[in-house]
């Protein structure tokens, strides 16, 4: 299928590189996105709107910045991604902001988008432990400290790679 962008123009994307979000972005209304990878799976990439071609992110692996970066899932998460507990695997992004330069680059460590690849089903989530902000700075500070609360044990999930699921420009 053919994908209408503001930044790359029209892309052609398989249709099975289409990524359902049934409960959209926090305040945004598209439901189909597609991550584009324009330097051949860099550490960037953008999550392109298939409805709305002025709408894409940029997004990164957040465990790429912030090594012991921890996501919880809620039993309710579960079944919207319609990910199986006993073999749970998710894509982890991050939105990330750029204020006036490049040494500037946020990623927002509260709100990841967590993507079921078998499905390609995806969801927006809000972590609400305190541990993590909006605003994390990417190169300029260290990684926050581990909370020390304690979580009620629920399946565990393991990440796998953006690039398999990106389309390359």
């Amino acid at each position: 299928m053919n994908v209408m962008t503001t930044r790359f123009g029209a892309v052609e994307i398989d249709d099975d590189r289409i990524i359902e979000m049934p409960d959209s972005m926090i305040g945004f209304a598209e439901r189909r996105f597609i991550l584009l990878s324009p330097d051949n799976n860099g550490r960037f990439f953008w999550f392109q709107s298939v409805d709305n071609p002025a709408l894409a992110f940029i997004v990164t692996d957040p465990t790429s910045f912030v090594p012991d970066y921890d996501v919880t899932l809620t039993p309710d998460e579960y079944d919207r991604l319609k990910l199986d507990p006993e073999s749970a695997e998710v894509i982890l992004l991050a939105v990330t902001t750029i204020f006036h330069e490049a040494r500037n680059i946020t990623i927002n460590l509260q709100g990841p988008i967590v993507v079921n690849p078998v499905k390609m089903m995806a969801k927006q989530i809000v972590l609400e432990n305190g541990k993590y902000g909006i605003r994390h700075p990417l190169f300029t500070s260290p990684p926050p400290a581990p909370s020390q609360k304690k979580e009620e044990a629920r399946p565990a999930v393991s990440l796998r790679k953006i690039t398999t699921i990106c389309s390359n420009l």
